[in-house]
């Protein structure tokens, strides 16, 4: 009999259909695998909320049971007999309990000042707040209900505290922690608050004691702040700066506290730092290596072409490649310049040369080199020298008055050349804020820092101090060295959530030194300032490096008629007549530009 032949297509799935089944079968699966597995999580969050709901409302309950004058926690402000700060379990699940309990004025009788028997402590307002762990996250709820008295309200006595907190730019802070504690009542108050959106937290009806103290920190959301406090009188601080203070019937003790973000400080000692620079004064066109037609060489300055006493727009000169030897950091770049309203000038730094071309350094190696940089001092200790041994700079000349002309007087480009870094170094660092003083016998004081240590510089002369407050801090090392450089500056300025890099130079101890920074109107350094210190029998002259500093030692004597003559292109000079050298003397002087 004949039987029909089943063609191949029709004999069953292929391998390739198999596979492509098997994916597309995995791919369901796994979908369907990831919404249960989230629809799970959602349901024991859902539940653990649905639990925490439960237990919030029968706790409020509780409260509602209790006699009015029973509303309160045993270490709270308002006493009453519930401890705070519980852990409760409940359907198997951890609860942490915070209870806020406080005065509330009714607007019943009045409000503020309109309360028509002037008490302001109407009702109880009792916050409970849940915190849990679900699913390796935290979550919270809250409830909140006054509590009415049966009667009418009677003065519940005592005073009021408000707690203000501020950061170090004098903002308000909300959401800061401020603890209030006396452990001389009977029993011990301790209040725990969060300042509210104007960085207060106002606590009413205090018990008027003495003794009370407040500690003030974080948290706050996504950071770490110093704490600021006040200080109990001790055997070891018998003047405390800020001492514990009393609450009177009826009055009200108001404090500020400051508190802000903490940060590092890193500081780098050495025995010895060297710099090198190049100068191009323009007197020539030796150190230029090309430029448009548009720009010469004429009077000791780089300007625009005056053709037939008329300025081009624009104009670029490439100075001569700079190829330090031993460079280990590129540091900054001094330019004195003449410009009016309408002309400017900006500094670029290349690679590549006339024959290959000249290629900016890209932003992401040098931020804001694209555009070019029109500032007379300029940074450029983000250039990596490594990468980087070699540059070119251009200069680009502008105007739109072709009767005028932007005019490049000096360029003087900076680095360090060699370093030897101090390990092994003790240092002793502190802040300027104390807490409080105690006498040293037979007629001195010791002021008592908040912020002090000793510590010791590692093998490349650092020393790493972590979560500092926002300070100014000074570092001290052996009567055996003095300091000749402190970049940026000595005292150090530490400020809030700012991570600080101080280097230090100490050398060997001097009976008379003189260390000089030079700074312009906005306190910014300025380097290669020539600082000439003189008096009969003494002349000498130096410059200043990359931080604006230059220090002189050996051959001073107590004296009080020395002169100190500061100069540099492009600023007015500084001079200082009867200046006077007595042991270590420190001078910072402000240059005005021309």
């Amino acid at each position: 009999m004949f039987r029909p032949v089943k063609n191949a297509s029709q004999a069953g799935f292929s391998f390739i259909e198999l596979i492509i089944v098997t994916a597309v079968t995995v791919l369901i699966f796994t979908a369907l695998f990831a919404a249960f597995q989230s629809a799970l999580q959602l349901a024991a969050v859902n539940r653990s909320t649905l639990t925490a709901v439960s237990l919030a409302n029968e706790r409020m309950e509780f409260f509602r049971s209790l006699p009015y004058d029973e509303v309160g926690t045993l270490t709270g402000i308002i006493t009453g007999p519930v401890a705070n700060g519980q852990v409760l379990s409940l359907n198997g699940i951890s609860f942490t309990e915070r209870i806020v309990i406080t005065y509330v004025d009714g607007v019943g009788d009045g409000l503020g000042v309109t309360d028509s028997n002037g008490l302001l402590n109407d009702h109880k307002q009792v916050k409970l707040e849940y915190t849990w762990d679900v699913n390796g996250k935290t979550q919270t709820i809250d409830l909140i209900s006054t509590i009415v008295p049966r009667s009418v309200e009677t003065n519940a006595g005592g005073g009021t505290v408000r707690v203000r907190v501020i950061d170090s730019n004098a903002n308000l802070l909300s959401g800061a922690r401020v603890q209030l504690f006396n452990n001389l009542t009977s029993p011990p108050i301790y209040e725990d608050r969060l300042t509210n959106v104007s960085g207060e937290v106002l606590l009413s009806a205090v018990p008027s004691a003495s003794d009370y103290e407040i500690i003030v920190s974080g948290p706050i959301a996504g950071n770490t702040y110093s704490v600021d406090q006040t200080y109990a009188f001790s055997a070891s601080n018998p003047f405390p700066v800020r001492a514990p203070f009393a609450v009177s019937e009826g009055g009200i003790s108001t404090l500020l506290f400051t508190i802000d973000r903490v940060s590092d400080l890193t500081l780098t000692v050495y025995d010895d730092v060297q710099y090198d620079s190049v100068l191009e004064t323009f007197t020539t066109s030796a150190g230029i290596a090309s430029t448009t037609d548009t720009t010469t060489v004429s009077g000791d300055a780089l300007e625009l072409v005056s053709i037939s006493g008329s300025y081009p727009t624009n104009g670029i000169a490439y100075l001569s490649p700079i190829t330090p030897s031993g460079i280990t950091r590129w540091e900054s770049v001094r330019v004195s310049a003449g410009v009016s309203t309408d002309t400017t000038f900006s500094v670029q730094f290349f690679t590549g040369s006339e024959l290959t071309g000249y290629v900016p350094i890209p932003d992401s190696d040098l931020p804001g080199n694209a555009l070019g940089f029109t500032d007379d001092l300029i940074d450029v200790t983000a250039l990596d020298a490594m990468m980087y041994p070699t540059t070119t700079i251009g200069i680009t000349l502008q105007t739109t008055d072709p009767t005028e002309t932007a005019r490049i007087d000096e360029l003087e480009i900076f680095w360090r050349a060699g370093s030897t870094p101090a390990s092994g170094r003790d240092l002793f660092v502190r802040g300027e804020k104390n807490i409080g003083t105690r006498p040293a016998p037979p007629s001195s004081v010791v002021t008592l820092y908040k912020s002090s240590s000793t510590v010791n510089t590692n093998s490349n002369g650092q020393v790493f101090l972590t979560n500092l407050e926002f300070d100014t801090y000074v570092a001290t090392t052996s009567p055996a060295y003095d300091l000749a450089r402190a970049c940026p500056a000595d005292p150090i300025v530490h400020r809030a959530g700012v991570n600080t890099e101080v280097e230090l130079v100490y050398v060997a101890n001097a009976a008379y030194t003189a260390r000089f920074l030079v700074v312009d109107g906005a306190g910014r350094s300025i380097p290669g300032a020539t600082v000439q210190l003189q008096r009969p029998g003494y002349d000498q002259t130096q410059r200043t490096d990359p931080c604006g500093q230059t220090f002189f030692s050996g051959g001073l004597s107590n004296n009080n008629d020395y002169t100190a003559t500061i100069t540099v292109a492009g600023y007015t000079p500084v001079v200082l007549s009867g200046f006077v050298v007595s042991e270590d003397v420190y001078s910072r002087v402000t240059l005005t530009s021309l």
